[in-house]
């Protein structure tokens, strides 16, 4: 007797009878946890009796258990709409400023691609401009994510595996660098499309090759292309989605060889060559990015473009050098998965398990029905277990291209880590049903969970506790995101001229200080402009005024990242001297048409030479304004004219 064939779903009638009852008895019995969706199993369940109400109640769950992982996100979330953090200040004003009609790049310094601030400017248009309207968008975007998840889990392997991916990313997409991992930011907002090109480029090589399931293999290749594109104008790291595609057709192409090689996850001599399907991604590819470079064409941007995001991108992701960045990964990936330990516990399970179901040589001589179906069941595991850690393997890779490792950078690796951690979850439990001690690994399992969530949602609780309460906790008041937050809108107070100043800020509303801002009227003169020397765009945001150059950082100022401008000791220019020249000479022409009333010098108050005043091009414009007093870690200057006419 030869091994069963599952070359598809329209084939699976030729199977012997044993192979439906036996895959009909493994769903329903203990062996689910097996995690395996054949062709016979799908037939199984369709001719089954009760197939029509077991749809019924599966959908009724399947709903059930979204809105719950809603309900999740936003427990997780929702108290910490109250702050801004890393780099949203960044993201804020570039929205508000295309909102004024301002083109993207030409007009805004902006160093990413173009889909973040397009779509944050987007959603103040529809929602208004709050800081609430992203949190929300941010809680509905993670659970879209999960679900995405849910359906590459459950082809891989089973509901069970699928539902537990969804809800582990919905939790871990949340338990590490607080300020990295609540806001929106480029490489959460590329983990949907991403995932989702993901997801069809996996289905490419699970679907037949033959007559209109041909056809589909080729939309899938192309509308993955296409999803990988979009994720690329997110973050340039979503082009590793197309890498793991290519590594993907590449190894795939290996398995034609095995007993179970009519099985419809393998490539067959009539099936469409792995070159073709990766031309459409290519395709695909190109395509989806085309009406951002014609959006971008049109506002005539492209030579900013360029610069900010490709020459300035390229050189900033080499600035360490190669024993630096290899420091950075093994300390900061030591440090992500020990505190998502149980993630790191689910991959370490399936690549064990990978790794020894590769060594192990098919036996040609099983003639047994039970041993033949074994063998496909671990065979199919192995296949979809390989196919996740290659997609793994690709998307850290992706990870270590900016030469960083900030906590929002592991983003890149949560949805096939989720997918692996479910897999190797329920492979352990499957395990333990058999031998071991089950009640001392859960336990253990337990034990690490509520360690990550208790180190990163203690805060969640405290946040919870004040909003209850109607007061601040001394413990919020001495968190590192109350302080920076209190600082800006203390700053945002001076230069709105409040009051009390300084005190008003703890006094009034979150959104208070900005209300009656420029953007909410016409511009009545130099006093509704502000400019930030150093990288503390929230200011813009807590007051309202308006940012009165077009650099909202001073990385293309200075030639130095902002992640290290504030160290003395760095000091290697990434650009020539005489680049930065032109921009802050480009940066006068900037401050003298628009005059703002007050100038804020936050660099130079931790790196003196590079403080504001310290610049030849910027000497004699400032001569206009007069030192106005120290705030918190800023220093004020206001315009002299201004002072003479009060």
């Amino acid at each position: 007797m030869q091994t069963p064939s599952f070359e598809s779903s329209n084939r699976v009638r030729r199977l012997p009878r044993w192979v439906f009852t036996r895959a009909s008895r493994l769903k329903g019995a203990g062996e689910r946890s097996a995690g395996i969706t054949s062709a016979g199993a799908n037939h199984a369940s369709k001719v089954s009796e009760s197939a029509e109400g077991q749809e019924q109640i599966n959908r009724i769950t399947l709903f059930g258990f979204f809105v719950l992982l809603v309900i999740v996100s936003l427990l997780l979330r929702i108290f910490y709409a109250g702050h801004l953090y890393q780099d949203d200040g960044f993201w804020f004003t570039s929205a508000e400023e295309i909102l004024r009609g301002k083109a993207l790049y030409r007009e805004i310094y902006f160093d990413k691609p173009p889909v973040l601030p397009l779509l944050y400017a987007l959603l103040f248009k529809a929602f208004g401009t709050h800081i609430l309207t992203i949190r929300l968008f941010t809680i509905f975007y993670s659970v879209a994510i999960s679900a995405v998840l849910y359906s590459l889990g459950k082809r891989l392997y089973n509901p069970r595996v699928a539902f537990l991916a969804a809800a582990m990313f919905v939790v871990f997409s949340t338990t590490y660098t607080t300020g990295h991992v609540q806001g929106l930011n480029t490489d959460f907002l590329m983990m949907l499309p991403y995932t989702a090109g993901a997801y069809f480029f996996i289905r490419c090589r699970l679907e037949p090759g033959e007559g209109r399931a041909g056809a589909r293999k080729r939309w899938l290749a192309l509308f993955g292309g296409a999803l990988a594109g979009v994720s690329f104008q997110v973050n340039p790291k979503a082009a590793f989605d197309l890498i793991f595609f290519g590594i993907f057709l590449l190894i795939s192409r290996r398995w034609s060889g095995s007993p179970d090689a009519a099985d419809c996850s393998i490539p067959r001599r009539s099936d469409i060559a792995g070159s073709s399907l990766f031309a459409l991604a290519l395709g695909g590819f190109a395509a989806a990015s085309l009406p951002f470079i014609a959006y971008l064409a049109a506002r005539h941007s492209l030579g900013a473009y360029w610069q900010y995001v490709w020459a300035w991108g390229s050189r900033y992701a080499a600035y360490y050098p190669a024993s630096d960045v290899l420091a950075s990964a093994l300390r900061q990936s030591v440090a992500y998965f020990g505190l998502n330990n149980t993630l790191l516990v689910g991959l370490a399970f399936v690549t064990a398990k990978t790794i020894r179901r590769s060594r192990a040589v098919p036996n040609a001589t099983r003639v047994t029905e039970e041993a033949a179906e074994a063998d496909f069941i671990h065979r199919r595991l192995w296949k979809s277990d390989l196919t996740l850690l290659i997609w793994f393997a690709a998307s850290f890779a992706g990870l270590t291209v900016g030469g960083r490792f900030f906590g929002h950078y592991f983003f890149q690796i949560m949805p096939s880590l989720c997918l692996i951690g479910a897999r190797g979850l329920s492979g352990i439990s499957s395990a333990l049903q058999r031998r071991g001690p089950r009640r001392l690994v859960f336990a253990l399992l337990a034990a690490g969970f509520a360690f990550t969530i208790v180190r990163f949602h203690g805060r969640t609780a405290v946040l919870a506790a004040d909003w209850f309460r109607g007061t601040r906790s001394a413990s919020t008041a001495g968190w590192y995101h109350e302080r920076l937050n209190r600082e800006e809108r203390r700053v945002a107070s001076v230069v709105r001229e409040l009051p009390d100043k300084e005190e008003s800020a703890d006094q009034v509303g979150l959104e208070d200080i900005r209300l009656d801002g420029a953007l909410s009227r016409e511009v009545g003169g130099s006093h509704d402009y502000l400019f930030v020397w150093g990288y503390r765009p929230e200011i813009y945001y807590w007051s309202g005024l308006l940012p009165a150059s077009r650099y909202l950082s001073t990385q293309p100022l200075t030639g130095i990242p902002a992640d290290v401008h504030y160290f003395e000791s760095e000091r290697r220019l990434l650009f020539d001297e005489a680049i930065t020249a032109q921009a802050r000479e480009q940066l006068v022409r900037d401050l003298e048409e628009t005059r703002p009333r007050y100038i804020i010098d936050e660099l130079g108050m931790f790196n003196p030479e590079l403080s504001l005043e310290d610049y030849s091009e910027l000497h004699e414009f400032m001569e206009n304004y007069r030192y106005y007093g120290t705030t918190d870690r800023f220093l004020i200057y206001r315009r002299r004219e201004d002072r003479k006419k009060r």
